[in-house]
This record gives C-alpha cells, sequence and structure tokens, in this order.
C-alpha cells in the first residue's frame, strides 16, 4: 500500500509539472496564434483593399495616388488619408475626437467602414447596411489599416487645417461653395437637431433659425457682415450667444453648440464654404 501512496505522489506531482510548464507556455501559444490570426487579417484586408477602398484612398492610403479601376488610368483621390496620424496615432486619435468617439479605434475604424460617412462618397460596405461585405471582410480591413500606426508615422507632426481669422482671407482660399452638398453636410453634422431645417422656423429647438441668417447675421455683432458672423459662429460658437433662442434666451457662454467643427472640417475645409453657401443662400 505504502510504495502504491508514493507512486501515486509521484504521478501527481509529476501531471502537476506538467501541466504547470503547459500554463506557463499558453500565454505565449496565444500570442503566436493572436499575431498569426492578425496577420492573416491583414493579408487579406490589403487584398479587399486594394480591390474596393484603393480607387478613393490611393494605393498607400494615403489619398495621394489613385487609378480608375476600370482604365488604370491616374485620377484624383476623393477620399480622405487613412494613413494618417489624426486617424491612428494615440488610444483616442484626432479624427476619433473630433467624431467624439468613446470607443476603441478599431471599433471607431469598422464602424465606419461598415455604415459610411453620409453626407460623402463613403459608401456603406458592411452587408448590415445593404453593402457587399460580410462583418469578417469589415474586420480585415480594419486590420489592414490599422496596421499603419507606426512608431514612425506617430512621431511625425499633425499637421491640421490652419483657419484664417478672417471669412475673407478664408473664401479667398476656398471661393466657390456647393450648395447642395452644404445642405447634405447640414444634416450629417447634426445642424438641424438644434436649429431645424431652412423651411420651417418652428423646426428649430435648442438654437436660433437660420433661414433668414443672411438678413439678421450682420446686424449682430459690429463690424461682422452676416457671412464673417456665420463664419465665426461655427469655428467659434461661444465668440458671441445671441439672445434669443426658441425656447427662451439662448444658453451659455459656453454655448451649447459643439466647439469641434474645425477640427471635424481640417480634413476637407471646403465644406465649410459649402454650408455656408447653404445656409445664406449664395
Amino acid at each position: 500500500m505504502q510504495v502504491k501512496i508514493i507512486i501515486g505522489t509521484v504521478s501527481f506531482m509529476i501531471a502537476m509539472m506538467v501541466l504547470g510548464y503547459a500554463a506557463i507556455r499558453e500565454t505565449t501559444r496565444l500570442e503566436r496564434f493572436s499575431a498569426a490570426r492578425t496577420g492573416r487579417q491583414i493579408e487579406m484586408g490589403a487584398h479587399l483593399y486594394n480591390q474596393n477602398c484603393a480607387t478613393c484612398h490611393g494605393v498607400y492610403a494615403k489619398a495621394e495616388e489613385c487609378y480608375d479601376a476600370g482604365t488604370g488610368e491616374p485620377i484624383g483621390c476623393i477620399g480622405l488619408p487613412l494613413n494618417y496620424n489624426a486617424l491612428l496615432c494615440g488610444d483616442t486619435s484626432l479624427r476619433m475626437e473630433a467624431m467624439n468617439w468613446s470607443g476603441t479605434k478599431e471599433a471607431f475604424i469598422q464602424s465606419t467602414l461598415a455604415s459610411g460617412r453620409p453626407g460623402t462618397e463613403m459608401p456603406t460596405w458592411s452587408e448590415n447596411f445593404g453593402g457587399p461585405l460580410r462583418d469578417d471582410q469589415i474586420e480585415n480591413i480594419a486590420q489592414f489599416i490599422l496596421n499603419y500606426e507606426t512608431e514612425e508615422l506617430c512621431s511625425a507632426p499633425l499637421v491640421v487645417f490652419d483657419w484664417p481669422d478672417t471669412y475673407e482671407e478664408y473664401s479667398a482660399e476656398f471661393p466657390e461653395g456647393d450648395a447642395a452638398h452644404g445642405e447634405e453636410l447640414f444634416l450629417t453634422l447634426g445642424c438641424t437637431g438644434c436649429h431645424g431645417n431652412l423651411e420651417d422656423e418652428a423646426s428649430a429647438t435648442v438654437g436660433p433659425w437660420l433661414g433668414n441668417i443672411a438678413e439678421v447675421g450682420g446686424t449682430f455683432v459690429e463690424g461682422l457682415n452676416a457671412e464673417e458672423y456665420v463664419y465665426q459662429s461655427i469655428l467659434e460658437p461661444s465668440a458671441f450667444i445671441v439672445p434669443e433662442c426658441p425656447t427662451g434666451p439662448c444658453a451659455g457662454p459656453p454655448s451649447p453648440m459643439p466647439d469641434n467643427f474645425p477640427l471635424r472640417m481640417s480634413e476637407n475645409p471646403q465644406d465649410l464654404q459649402d454650408v455656408m453657401t447653404y445656409i445664406l443662400g449664395k
């Protein structure tokens, strides 16, 4: 009996040593497995990106070098850069901050891929939103884009648009506006949520109605005409707060109007001219 006890004890100890050794190696094994899976996702994502995204965002995702999918001829890139520190660098990147995104970077990219960007040329890609791609394919493209995040990229200075002090200076650089695109942006940027639509004064809820801003905008701040006033109000919403809103005196300072529009429009400064053209009926 004593021999059996000894043999059992030794066997148990050996089994525990084997299990302990396996447990120690499990973390490394899982890391290798995860790295291999991510590598496969990046590889498949690169193929999907070249098939579906490079025409707009460029062959290196910098929105610098785009080619027609049918002819192979060089064309202008209409998409935003993705190999870009404002999107990829930091736990909360500058683009995530501009969109008030509180989730992870991976989820932000996947969400944009899946549902598109309303009011822009970016379509919906997920089959859940009527697009052509499965969820796993969306994940693969997101991993491919995230793979561009490097120490070199994130150590480079971040370039954002330097908004001129006045509308006169800004319009010298962006003289023409697209009212139709401005109307789309007015909706997708959330302006209607507070200001309503330009056709119905009663539609304004939180902020002042803007249907007559071309006529009254030049009466609020001495020295500012309607264009300069609207320009200032979008970029610096707390610089001046009108006295009356639909429900009574306007709140502030600070203004309840978001102050992140300079950042949100920094990647395409033409958007501001389009919105102003729509609002002012230019």
